[in-house]
C-alpha cells in the first residue's frame, strides 16, 4: 500500500510539474568571487519592444539571507527571480521572487507585481552581466 501511494505521488509530480519549469533551458551568465553563480532561463526570455522579461536563478553556497528584503529565519541558499529589465535604461523591476533553503526546498514565494524594487545594477557586477545577456539574447 505504502508502495503504491509514493508510486503515485512520483507520479503526480511529473503530472502536474509546469510545461515551462519542465523545458527550462538554465544558461550560467555568471559567477562571483565568493561563488554565487547567475543563471538565466533562455526559454523565458520574451522582449517587448526595450523592455526584456525572464527568469533568473541565483545559487548562493554560503547563506545570503542578506539578499532578500524580507526577513527569513532558514538560511537562504537561493533565489529564483523573474524580472523585466528596460535595456535602453538598464533598469531591472523584480516581479517575483521564490526563496530556497538548502536542497532547494521553498522557504517562501512572494509575487510583487508591478510594485517590486526597482534598480540599477552596478557596473561590471554578475547582476549587470544577466542585463547585458539578457538584452543581447537572440534566439
Amino acid at each position: 500500500m505504502i508502495k503504491h501511494l509514493l508510486g503515485l505521488t512520483i507520479l503526480s509530480q511529473f503530472l502536474f510539474t509546469p510545461i515551462a519549469v519542465a523545458q527550462a533551458q538554465w544558461h550560467e551568465v555568471a559567477e562571483n568571487a565568493v561563488g554565487d553563480r547567475f543563471l538565466v532561463d533562455q526559454s523565458s526570455i520574451q522582449r517587448r519592444e526595450n523592455i526584456v522579461w525572464y527568469w533568473e536563478y541565483r545559487e548562493f553556497p554560503q547563506p545570503n539571507n542578506a539578499f532578500v528584503v524580507e526577513e527569513i529565519d532558514e538560511p537562504v541558499h537561493g533565489v529564483t527571480l523573474y524580472q523585466s529589465a528596460d535595456c535602453t535604461a538598464g533598469a531591472v523591476r523584480l516581479r517575483r521572487i521564490t526563496i530556497y533553503g538548502s536542497d532547494r526546498q521553498v522557504i517562501q514565494r512572494i509575487d510583487y507585481g508591478d510594485t517590486g524594487t526597482l534598480s540599477e545594477p552596478a557596473p561590471g557586477s554578475s547582476a549587470a552581466a544577466v542585463v547585458r545577456y539578457v538584452c543581447s539574447y537572440e534566439e
